[in-house]
């Protein structure tokens, strides 16, 4: 707490002279007490305008040292969120991304023997108004990977650059699969890996012809630019083709095991939504692979890494965030209570608010997390999911308000207006099914409706669309409701204990927290 409050104070000191800190008086905060005070909870709509201040007309909105780039994803609406990311901050992510890569080589130091395979967003995904360059927060990580290693990279940014989703992976694969000895995988998804595992299983006779040809059979879908780049890496590798020619003789289905014999070590979110693909992912690797959490990391917070074999649990950053917390269960029932990290208890659930050194000042992130234990007195976190109004199968982070607006003008452009709508998570089968109850039955096939919200919730949601392009995501499902289901939603809400008065739907959800029988009050499930 020391730590904290220190960092505390001298984020408030350095910006106590932008538009946000003369808002919120930040001349007159001397504690925490003096901060919680004067400084509400927030989620980012609430400081677009001083994000867009400092974007449009280099406005010291939110810090007194400008933006020296910015970490896009998907906002609540159809606007991306562009997180700030000054200098001063960028060397901070470098110091926790060097950290916690210590932490790994002390873990399994052999992961670092051969090539890595890290499989990111790009950093650089465009230019803002400002000329700052906007890209991914896994990206950037990826990049303030410490030079030593990163010079093991298999060298993938062009190809990460390519927006065909199928073409991309087939082509980080082709890459890839050039070097047998892989001993290092990190990506963020553990639904990455099986993707690829899946169109090495699809292409198996083209991507064997390639590697013995020095070609790659998509070339033509590649864009001239990254292929230029990509080209030279693109060579012939006789001896890795006759290697996967036997594998595929003396094995009936390969594995990810059978493609790289050497893996050592895969870096991956383990928690959440991705503990599911993270068994799958088990079954495809040798024994002898080991699987390390990469940490509770977003585009506002790099907020945990891994130091131990404890799965899932990671030391927070606290020399680089304050961090709040607020009982998840208090906080649902409207006690907006926050705590510091010394009032932490184990086994219980926090949503998590931040401040960083950009400019996020008590950022609520609707992530909720869990204390595992403690190292000392350090509270040590483990990702649960995302809060309410937010699901996340894959990385897609989708919104309930997006979903509403997919939903709402789909029934619009078809004549029908809608009385009920349920979206739910389904994260053992990687998609998701939407309920709706019109006013009156539609005489629209649900299939028909369903790929109409999918195209509009990808124009709203970026991540969406990229994992339905990959394919990490399957195809949305859709069934009608019969009259009166969003009634009966409500009597079974009532009945369980909320209050009538206060009921409020929630129209997106995990299929494995509803506990309505909602399949009851279907229509037509075939429709």
């Amino acid at each position: 707490m020391a730590v904290q409050n220190a960092l505390l104070l001298r984020i408030i000191r350095e910006n106590k002279s932008t538009l946000y800190g003369r808002q919120h008086k930040f001349e007159n905060i001397n504690n925490y007490v003096d901060f919680s005070r004067q400084v509400p909870v927030r989620e980012y709509e609430a400081l677009r305008s001083f994000v867009d201040a400092e974007i449009e007309r280099s406005e010291k909105a939110l810090t007194c040292e400008l933006p020296l780039r910015y970490a896009r994803t998907s906002g609540t609406s159809g606007k991306p969120k562009d997180i700030p990311i000054t200098a001063s901050y960028l060397k901070a992510l470098r110091r926790i991304q060097q950290t916690a890569v210590a932490y790994q080589h002390q873990a399994c130091p052999e992961a670092f023997s051969g090539s890595i395979l890290a499989i990111t967003s790009p950093a650089n995904e465009g230019v803002l108004s400002n000329g700052k360059s906007f890209g991914s927060a896994s990206g950037t990580v990826a990049d303030n990977t410490p030079a030593p290693v990163r010079e093991k990279f298999i060298p993938l940014a062009a190809a990460l650059t390519v927006q065909d989703s199928r073409v991309k992976y087939l082509l980080i694969l082709r890459l890839a699969l050039a070097r047998r000895d892989i001993t290092y995988v990190c990506t963020a998804n553990p639904t990455t890996m099986l993707t690829l595992i899946k169109l090495y299983r699809e292409h198996e006779s083209l991507i064997i012809d390639d590697l013995q040809t020095g070609k790659f059979f998509l070339a033509d879908k590649v864009p001239p630019a990254a292929w230029s780049v990509i080209e030279p890496y693109i060579t012939a590798c006789p001896q890795r083709a006759a290697e996967l020619s036997r594998s595929r003789a003396t094995s009936e289905e390969r594995r990810i095991a059978d493609l790289w014999p050497t893996l050592h070590l895969v870096v991956t979110w383990t928690g959440g939504s991705a503990g599911i693909a993270v068994e799958a992912l088990r079954r495809e690797l040798s024994p002898r692979t080991r699987i390390l959490e990469l940490g509770y990391l977003s585009s506002e917070v790099h907020a945990t890494f891994t130091i131990g074999r404890r799965a899932q649990t990671g030391m927070p950053t606290f020399d680089t965030y304050f961090f709040e917390f607020a009982e998840r269960e208090k906080w649902d029932r409207g006690e907006q209570e926050c705590l510091t990290m010394d009032r932490l208890r184990k086994n219980v659930d926090y949503y998590v608010i931040v401040t960083t050194p950009s400019g996020l000042y008590r950022y609520f992130m609707n992530d909720v997390v869990r204390v595992t234990g403690f190292l000392r007195r350090t509270p040590l976190l483990k990702f649960v999911q995302k809060g309410k109004g937010v699901t996340n199968i894959t990385g897609e982070k989708l919104y309930e308000a997006q979903v509403l607006t997919a939903v709402r003008v789909a029934m619009e452009e078809a004549g029908y207006a809608t009385r009920f709508v349920m979206m739910l998570a389904d994260e053992q089968a990687y998609r998701y099914r939407l309920y709706v109850e019109a006013d009156v039955m539609p005489a629209l096939v649900a299939t028909a409706f369903a790929k109409t919200v999918e195209v509009k919730l990808m124009d709203l949601n970026i991540e969406y669309r990229c994992k339905r392009e990959s394919e990490r995501l399957g195809l949305l499902t859709a069934i009608w409701l019969k009259p009166g289901a969003g009634e009966a939603y409500k009597y079974f809400c009532v009945q369980q204990g909320q209050r009538e008065g206060q009921f409020k739907t929630v129209a997106l959800a995990y299929r494995r927290e509803f506990h309505f029988d909602i399949e009851a009050h279907a229509e037509d499930i075939q429709s």
